[in-house]
């Protein structure tokens, strides 16, 4: 969890952030209902061609539409109002239309939230680095698929993106920001040389590592055979006491023992696409709400009423748990501009009766 010094300096994110760890320590270090962070995906353009794109972007999906901004600014409003700490912006890549960029970040105001952005690193140089820490840029993530720069270049579909994203980590740490280092882990190379590697210049470098388990979404639809098993799971248990510098959305950020689970963030973490949109989460395609159509309090109350996403699981719905994959993710070839409707998808028993899970606003 960020608590780094230049964080004081945001004095409406510290209260978010002792609100979170208050309500979390209550509820036996579980999430629970409690709002943490938006995904916010403004336009799916990208430079790069990965392999296991989520959002389709090398397939060309919808990279021409743009949230406007004046919604963004109305959706940062709400999400502040509801305790929404992090923002996080992704793509795409948004580093390619740096102007819309910098608008989107006027709009959000950053000074209220631990805001970064989620990169491939292609364009981020030491002009850019220093530029997003002036906006008030937190962290900047970027995605590393191997030590190997052939083998990072292959996944990526492009020359020298292995380098520029070597790069870019340090370009983040001198500007200020906190870098993290991005590893989608799966049963391909968990507890590989490869996956070792990584780990092990990432804490060298002494950045954070933000590990993201694979899911059979987006270019890996309906690829079951990548998902993390039993063991692949016992070996990241492990390594989290191994590696303090470990991340992953699911684990309680506030356990000094490395132990604790937060649980699933589906809908603590939504994720909004450019069509406004609103999803349980990156890679769960499953729609709640458009925020053209309701109030993000409506959205996220919708969200919260259906069982599977207010109650605690220790595992990632969309990495991890088999049967809510076969049941929910594989079958219906959604994608995150074609989403399953809840409505839908899920059965009428499934939903509470009780509408109104935010009712603790930050003022």
């Amino acid at each position: 969890m960020p608590l780094s010094s230049s964080l004081l300096s945001k004095p409406r994110l510290v209260k978010k952030l002792r609100d979170f760890y208050n309500y979390v320590n209550k509820n036996d270090g579980k999430v629970g209902t409690k709002t943490r962070g938006i995904d916010l995906n403004f336009n799916n353009a990208c430079n790069l061609r990965c392999k296991y794109c989520f959002t389709n972007s090398p397939k060309g999906d919808h990279v021409k539409e743009y949230l406007d901004y004046s919604a963004i600014a109305k959706l940062a409003d709400e999400a502040d109002e509801l305790g929404y700490f992090e923002f996080d912006l992704q793509g795409g890549e948004l580093l390619l239309q740096p102007k819309k960029l910098f608008k989107v970040l006027e709009a959000i105001k950053p000074e209220r939230f631990y805001l970064y952005l989620t990169t491939n690193g292609y364009y981020l140089d030491k002009k850019m680095a220093e530029r997003l820490a002036e906006a008030n840029v937190s962290r900047v993530s970027v995605s590393i698929d191997s030590m190997d720069k052939k083998i990072h270049d292959e996944i990526r579909g492009r020359k020298d993106s292995w380098r520029r994203a070597i790069e870019a980590l340090e370009h983040v740490r001198k500007a200020g920001m906190d870098p993290y280092l991005n590893i989608t882990v799966g049963h391909y190379n968990a507890n590989t040389d490869h996956f070792k590697q990584l780990l092990d210049y990432s804490k060298k470098k002494r950045y954070k590592t933000l590990l993201n388990v694979a899911v059979p979404a987006g270019m890996w639809q309906k690829m079951d055979d990548i998902i993390c098993d039993d063991k692949d799971r016992e070996y990241l248990r492990k390594i989290r006491k191994e590696y303090k510098n470990l991340v992953r959305n699911v684990w309680n950020p506030f356990d000094k023992n490395h132990e604790k689970i937060l649980g699933c963030t589906t809908v603590n973490r939504l994720y909004i696409t450019p069509i406004g949109d609103v999803l349980v989460c990156p890679y769960v395609h499953i729609k709640i709400g458009n925020i053209f159509k309701q109030s993000l309090r409506e959205i996220v109350d919708n969200g919260f009423s259906i069982k599977y996403f207010r109650n605690h699981s220790d595992l990632c719905l969309a990495g991890e748990d088999k049967n809510f994959i076969n049941k929910f993710m594989t079958k219906s070839g959604q994608t995150i501009f074609k989403p399953a409707k809840a409505e839908d998808i899920f059965e009428k028993s499934d939903f509470s009766k009780n509408k109104k899970y935010v009712n603790n606003l930050i003022k």
